[in-house]
């Protein structure tokens, strides 16, 4: 018999090697599709559940925070396989600042994607002369561009010193997610361009001063011509040691009080408020600016009108009448109620 023509069988120590060379490729092949759907299945996986919650990505987040909060979210998903997807992408290198509100058609990965390519909403917002900082606080919560009015005016108000009369009253641009401090920021930028250096030019009081005088002014009438006449009454006023008595300033004080945006006047019982800003009550400037005046405004409390008016009242259109004396004054406040 010839024996060539017949293979001979493996057997013995051979035969062990090569059985644990298939067994062991198998396992990396079992193991290598695993692995595989297993990736496949947590960068695809469905965020239906999550659907019209909202993502925020704060500054300096990582990829593997971003993972965890998703994490926490609902999404059942596996860290190192979405952490490996980003890694192989880049895209834990170009995670940026986000707020996105999740489809009910996202996945892990396209929802990423949306972070790294996420570009914010930009927002108009007009910020009107003689806003005060709870005025501001108001407007700029309506228009999403801050979480709360508090942490505004904690910022602002209810700072030492305080930002108010330094917030430039202007329309704006910003992005939706841009941080409160640098809302404040550009507005600040603003006062000091367009406000600063006509108030270094103040002769009749300090700079800030000045500022004080123009705030009470631009709630007093918004009448540009009426303006310089206003600011003449309040030196005026200052000189002879009398009290201001600005409605306005009685108003902030209730404001900083209840923390709250009034609108009301003053109501008899308001004007025994015990505060400094009370100018019923306390004679000179308040503490601070209780509004953030417009350039009009301030250059009337630079360059006031030369009069002798002690008086003002207004008619109700936005314009007033002076009087010289309190018994003028008087007719003029019963003539005024007449119409």
């Amino acid at each position: 018999m010839d024996f060539q023509r017949f293979p001979l069988r493996l057997s013995g120590a051979k035969g062990l090697k090569s059985t644990a060379f298939y067994a062991t490729l198998l396992l990396i092949l079992t193991t290598t599709m695993v692995a595989f759907f297993s990736y496949q299945r947590n960068i695809n996986y469905p965020l239906e559940e999550l659907a019209n919650r909202t993502l925020t990505v704060k500054p300096g987040s990582n990829a593997a925070q971003l993972v965890k909060q998703l994490r926490e979210m609902g999404a059942n998903i596996s860290p190192r396989f979405v952490l490996a997807y980003m890694r192989i992408k880049g895209y834990d290198k170009k995670l940026k600042p986000a707020k996105i509100t999740i489809s009910r058609h996202d996945s892990v990965k396209s929802l990423i994607e949306k972070v790294v390519n996420y570009t914010p909403r930009l927002v108009k917002v007009t910020l009107y002369e003689g806003m005060d900082t709870f005025e501001m606080a108001e407007t700029l919560k309506s228009k999403g561009l801050i979480k709360s009015e508090k942490e505004f005016l904690d910022l602002t108000t209810y700072r030492k010193p305080s930002l108010e009369g330094k917030l430039f009253p202007d329309t704006y641009i910003f992005s939706e997610d841009l941080p409160v401090e640098k809302i404040l920021k550009a507005m600040i930028a603003n006062f000091e361009s367009k406000v600063a250096p006509l108030l270094a030019k103040s002769h009749l009081l300090s700079p800030y001063e000045t500022l004080i005088v123009a705030s009470m002014v631009q709630k007093e009438t918004y009448n540009e011509k009426e303006m310089p006449v206003v600011a003449s009454v309040i030196y005026n006023r200052l000189k002879r040691g009398m009290k201001l008595q600005i409605d306005p300033t009685v108003i902030y004080a209730k404001k900083l009080i209840t923390g709250k945006n009034l609108s009301s006047p003053p109501s008899k019982k308001d004007l025994q408020i015990d505060s400094p800003y009370n100018t019923y009550k306390y004679p000179g400037l308040p503490p601070t600016p209780i509004c953030n005046p417009g350039v009009a405004a301030v250059r009337a409390a630079v360059y006031p009108a030369k009069t002798d008016y002690l008086y003002f009242v207004s008619k109700g259109d936005g314009t007033h009448i002076f009087a010289k004396t309190l018994r003028e004054h008087i007719k003029n406040i019963q003539r005024v109620r007449k119409k």
